[in-house]
């Protein structure tokens, strides 16, 4: 049997199956109108955030008066801002429901957006997880930085710091609404669903002696990964493309045209494969196809919370590397998936903002892939 022959009855047993359809395409539907029907009002005005400038320099100002002056409508400005000297005080404000939202800027921004060109100085951005102030006002503030330390780099020159004029049409946030922010999360949820799918198919075919006979026709385990991999990225990027559409329906303000859509593919694609992985390793850890059935939806669900499908994620940092700090789950490639896909379909935005993220889905997914072949391989090599 080759790799097409595994392709093949991947899709035949999809398709006769109507409960791997539900779980792939119509469940996360449902999720994807749920959050259309109930966040899909525009962005309300008067968040209220603190903003903590240390640095009081030049930029740092200049970055503060933007944020001030950003409008959610032609008249009405998205945030409230409070300047706050001391973050102790800002934290307190978070705490008693003052604001949904902390900026902080540290000492030296200016000086150190000098020394380095190549990029605009960390700032922290906190706020309550569940708040969808919070939730809007980070995603926003987000775009204000990335647009805006474009622009700094972009005109900087010696000791010129350029007036950086930033309008809200500029993020194309203007129209925006809580659910054009969260459905990529809900996109990369249907993929993370896949784990479910994969994990039983692989188990019943691994308890029905299938996976035996493979072995005596002497195809190799890598043979079978892949042939699953082909198959289930198919599905991901039909499932991505599913779920544009009912997102759409809903209010879902898509942005980019087909080139952005076209990227949202490769990511689901790339995403497919750690979705794979998961799969086979829980497969690899079962005893049979009802465990691997039950214990699949308990990965994925937990899984779709951790890499922020369906809410804000709180701060974490694991490490700080050259000045920025790195948040425990940013090595989850369903995270990434999610970033990327914000950036494309929401953000409008091309293969040069979401690089670096395709770069580390695809390490993490090979990575995993790697320890799925050799657990796989180990548990029917001991069955054989």
């Amino acid at each position: 049997m080759k790799i097409f022959d595994i392709v093949q009855l991947n899709f035949k047993q999809l398709i006769r199956d109507k409960k791997n359809l539900f779980f792939l395409l119509l469940f996360p539907a449902v999720f994807m109108l749920i959050f259309g029907i109930g966040f899909g009002d525009n962005v309300e005005s008067d968040i209220d955030i603190a903003i903590v400038n240390h640095d009081d320099g030049d930029v740092s100002n200049q970055l503060v008066s933007i944020i001030e002056d950003f409008n959610s409508s032609e008249d009405e400005k998205l945030f409230t801002v409070h300047k706050i000297d001391d973050e102790t005080k800002a934290q307190e404000m978070l705490k008693n429901g003052s604001v949904s939202t902390v900026l902080i800027i540290p000492q030296d921004f200016t000086s150190d957006m000098g020394k380095n060109q190549s990029s605009l100085g960390e700032v922290t951005v906190k706020g309550n997880a569940i708040d969808t102030d919070y939730g809007i006002a980070s995603s926003v503030i987000a775009g204000i930085l990335s647009e805006f330390s474009k622009e700094i780099i972009k005109e900087v020159s010696g000791q010129t710091i350029p007036e950086i004029d930033l309008k809200y049409d500029d993020l194309d946030i203007s129209s925006s609404s809580l659910f054009d922010i969260y459905a990529p999360g809900l996109i990369v949820f249907a993929i993370l669903m896949t784990i479910t799918v994969v994990a039983s198919n692989v188990a019943s075919e691994e308890e029905s002696g299938m996976i035996k006979r493979l072995k005596l026709s002497k195809m190799k385990t890598i043979d079978y990964v892949v042939g699953n991999l082909i198959s289930w990225s198919f599905v991901g990027v039909i499932q991505v493309i599913i779920m544009l559409l009912v997102a759409v329906l809903v209010g879902f303000k898509w942005d980019g045209g087909i080139y952005t859509l076209v990227l949202a593919c490769i990511v689901g694609i790339v995403t497919t494969f750690s979705s794979v992985a998961v799969a086979l390793i829980i497969v690899a850890f079962s005893k049979n196809a009802k465990q691997a059935s039950s214990i699949s939806p308990i990965v994925a669900v937990p899984l779709s919370f951790i890499a922020g499908a369906f809410i804000p994620l709180p701060d974490c940092v694991i490490a700080t590397i050259n000045n920025q700090q790195i948040q425990i789950y940013e090595i989850l490639p369903w995270n990434q998936a999610i970033t990327a896909i914000r950036q494309v379909l929401t953000y409008g935005q091309g293969l040069d903002a979401i690089f670096m993220n395709l770069i580390i889905i695809l390490i993490m997914g090979i990575i995993l892939l790697a320890i799925s072949v050799l657990l796989f391989n180990r548990k029917i090599s001991r069955e054989s």
